[in-house]
């Protein structure tokens, strides 16, 4: 494909739209590989929210996507997907495509899991840094509370959901985790974003500084203190740190790592009562989530007078 001339971005959704519907896998994913290729951020931006659902499925279930969970290694589009999901691959490099221009991106919180979801509606955060600055509050007599999440963030958000979301399988299908694409998948990216041996691969995609742009610095009066007090598993040790620009390019790439282990913990597995989810919390005094005077139900969210 050439360089795109002017389009419009709509225009671009649009066509891409209208191909998925009726191309087939492979040349969908062709086409996307010029497309993250040859158009600037900004259009990308544009199409990023759809891409993501239309390949993990929307977050109440309605749209299937690829249906990541059901491709075996015995389909056709088995190594199709995989080669574009790869850690390495065209699907990360557009993320990391808008990660450098800090495009944010929003969640709605009534997708966390139960517990997580509560919490936040009662005006507590969760220790987890991942939620800490990101709450963002809706316009009054609106119902909605998300998470404003940058490229990565929100990349992960959706692949860690969809597989909690609800789906339809045929009936007496039997789905092996072993080939599914899905876990297959969940493997590469813990191999390749928590390591073993050696170095977090340094984001293929740069900015001007020379490195993705990391999330913004943490609050600090909100620090990292896990999922308790003690102990010094890696769940449960103080980071409190963030990449600066001229640190060494492997610490510039610790984010990630974090952030990838943070969204699966969060969103795997928190599926308890609230009040034991409370109790995995530090007994640190954490400040509101909710400024004073807002009241939050799961379904509406009313301004009280002062």
């Amino acid at each position: 494909m050439a360089a795109p001339a002017m389009q419009q971005p709509s225009f671009l959704l649009a066509n891409l739209k209208s191909d998925w519907a009726t191309k087939p896998l492979l040349q969908r994913c062709q086409e996307l590989v010029k497309v993250i290729d040859d158009y600037p951020a900004k259009e990308l931006h544009l199409i990023f929210p759809w891409l993501v659902e239309s390949i993990f499925g929307s977050l109440d279930g309605v749209i299937v996507g690829w249906n990541l969970r059901q491709l075996q290694a015995r389909t056709q589009e088995y190594a199709i997907a995989l080669e574009f999901l790869d850690p390495s691959g065209p699907m990360m490099k557009l993320v990391y495509k808008l990660q450098a221009e800090e495009y944010k991106y929003e969640f709605p919180v009534t997708y966390l899991p139960g517990p997580v979801k509560a919490a936040i509606h009662e005006g507590v955060l969760p220790d987890c840094p991942l939620f800490h600055n990101k709450l963002q509050f809706p316009l009054s007599g609106l119902p909605s509370l998300n998470l404003t999440l940058n490229p990565f963030e929100y990349y992960m958000f959706f692949f860690a959901t969809s597989l909690n979301a609800p789906r339809i399988y045929p009936p007496g299908q039997q789905i092996s985790t072993s080939d599914s694409v899905y876990f297959v998948l969940v493997d590469a990216y813990l191999k390749y974003f928590l390591p073993t041996e050696g170095n977090v691969p340094p984001s293929p995609f740069s900015d001007a500084r020379g490195t993705v742009a990391p999330p913004a610095p943490r609050s600090p009066i909100m620090p990292f203190a896990g999922y308790g007090s003690h102990g010094s598993s890696l769940l449960k040790r103080h980071i409190s740190h963030q990449p600066s620009v001229n640190a060494d390019p492997a610490t510039q790439e610790i984010w990630r790592s974090e952030t990838l282990l943070q969204v699966f913990v969060e969103m795997w597995l928190h599926h308890y009562s609230l009040e034991m989810y409370q109790k995995l919390q530090s007994p640190q005094v954490k400040p509101p989530a909710i400024p004073p005077g807002w009241l939050l139900a799961p379904s509406t969210i009313a301004w009280l007078p002062h």
